[in-house]
């Protein structure tokens, strides 16, 4: 599983000079997000994020000096730059949504605050997390703790600071506007720009909507309100945000994708004196959150089948994420399953074509989680009924056998329903199916349906696939009426 779309990528910084580490403030050591087992496979993004990230190492050059306008080539330091003497002058904020969709893109927060901890840009790196699953208000967006590093102009006088929100524009946050004059009060005071992982072309689907600018700093990262936008782009109609008062008291936040092109153009906004084309977001400090819209659940009648959701899926994906879709039908599903399953028998696809799936309506979020304690073999999204049973019965017998092979393996020291999966699937025997429990009852739907998906293999398949069925009816009937939850 790749993290980008496979191609090359130019490096143009030259190497970043020699800073002594003993400034620094105490920096992130332990990932953001919770790694995978250590058997397991992991995504390797740090690559890619290398690469763009890359396109920060200009910032340099000012480290320990006084901040002063560059010249028009940033990646060549000027022969009477003065030698750094007490570190970096800036600080940075890392703000990381997660939005259910966004778990997919864990790996690349976690190398993204890796990399910039390890760059000798930054005297200090917080990561904060944005609540973006269900938040009815601004204030759900933070925690008490994490408000005072954001609204903090900076750390010091002799400190700067920079923000970066590292998001997919999915969510309440980006559609309801709630995370608006929190931008604001941000760009009012700082250096803010937005990192958004799906490519440009998408955007307008999420709640992130841009407008093409020319800026120019007037002086090295200041903060965005103070960025001058050129007469000609001045009398374009705001594309971004609709509201009576968008073009009154505004600010434009940059918006790039995580390439390194995107983030040179933005570096070399913040260090020269050059007009740079960005896309931006304009955020208004009198932009009210947008009141949910009910959503009333369709007739019966006109609700979109499986076979719909399905259909209308194969036609706006990728072959790669399709494919993983049927995939991610053979098992409990979780961020941490998900990638296991991509990188072990999709090694093709990208995090976007995982990202497709999260955000392609086939999916639900549990907001309370199923099934067995422990994180790497809860249950945490799951298919719309129907969904799952019509993706198994488009793949390939071989690949399921391989997908159940792979769950034995590697999640059946968690899950203890799935030991024996492989070899039940192999050669089903209602004997040796596990009894069902409230904590197994999810996974043995799951088998169940594996099972039918198979049934076509050996009339064994079908005899036992009809012996659980009815022994879940029996389970479903006698059990409380409460969903196991954790």
């Amino acid at each position: 599983m790749t993290v980008f779309d496979t191609q090359p990528w130019l490096v143009t910084a030259a190497p970043v000079p020699a800073v002594d580490h003993n400034w620094r403030t105490a920096l992130p050591s332990e990932p953001v997000f919770r790694e995978p087992p250590p058997s397991w496979p992991t995504v390797s993004p740090l690559a890619a994020i290398e690469a763009a990230t890359s396109a920060l190492s200009p910032f340099v050059q000012l480290a320990g000096v006084a901040p002063a306008r560059l010249e028009s080539s940033i990646y060549d330091p000027p022969e009477d730059l003065a030698e750094p003497q007490a570190g970096p002058s800036w600080d940075l904020v890392l703000v990381v949504d997660t939005s259910p969709s966004m778990t997919a893109w864990y790996p690349v927060a976690n190398a993204i605050a890796a990399y910039t901890s390890d760059l000798p840009l930054f005297r200090s790196v917080h990561v904060v997390k944005m609540n973006n699953r269900r938040p009815a208000l601004p204030s759900d967006l933070f925690t008490d703790s994490d408000i005072p590093i954001l609204q903090a102009p900076s750390f010091s006088s002799e400190h700067s600071k920079i923000t970066l929100v590292l998001t997919d524009g999915v969510g309440a946050a980006w559609h309801r506007r709630l995370l608006w004059k929190d931008l604001y009060q941000w760009a009012t005071s700082h250096t803010v720009a937005i990192l958004h992982v799906l490519p440009h072309h998408h955007w307008p689907l999420s709640g992130i909507r841009t407008q093409p600018i020319q800026l120019r700093a007037p002086q090295p990262c200041c903060p965005n309100a103070d960025l001058v936008e050129t007469a000609a782009t001045c009398n374009q109609p705001a594309a971004v945000d609709d509201t009576p008062s968008a073009t009154a008291d505004s600010v434009l936040v940059p918006v790039l994708e995580m390439r390194k092109r995107w983030l040179d153009q933005w570096t070399r906004l913040q260090l020269t004196d050059l007009l740079v084309h960005q896309q931006a977001l304009k955020v208004s400090a009198n932009a009210l959150p947008s009141s949910p819209v009910p959503s009333p659940t369709p007739a019966k009648d006109d609700a979109p089948s499986p076979d719909r959701l399905i259909s209308d899926f194969y036609k706006a994906v990728s072959e790669q994420a399709f494919d993983l879709a049927i995939l991610l039908a053979t098992a409990p599903l979780n961020r941490y399953v998900m990638q296991l399953l991509a990188v072990e028998l999709a090694p093709a696809a990208s995090t976007r074509d995982l990202s497709a799936i999260l955000t392609s309506g086939l999916l639900i979020s549990l907001e309370t989680p199923i099934g067995v304690p422990d994180h790497y073999g809860r249950i945490t999204f799951d298919f719309v009924d129907g969904v799952r049973q019509g993706l198994l019965a488009l793949g390939v017998s071989s690949q399921t056998h391989r997908a159940a092979a792979l769950l034995d393996n590697r999640l059946a020291p968690f899950v203890p329903a799935l030991h024996g999966l492989a070899a039940r699937m192999r050669a089903p025997d209602a004997g040796r199916l596990p009894a069902p429990t409230p904590q197994n009852l999810p996974y043995l739907k799951i088998e169940h349906s594996l099972l039918t998906a198979l049934s076509g293999e050996t009339p064994a398949h079908r005899i036992v696939a009809k012996a659980l069925r009815e022994q879940l009816d029996a389970a479903k009937t006698s059990r409380p009426s409460a969903t196991p939850q954790i």
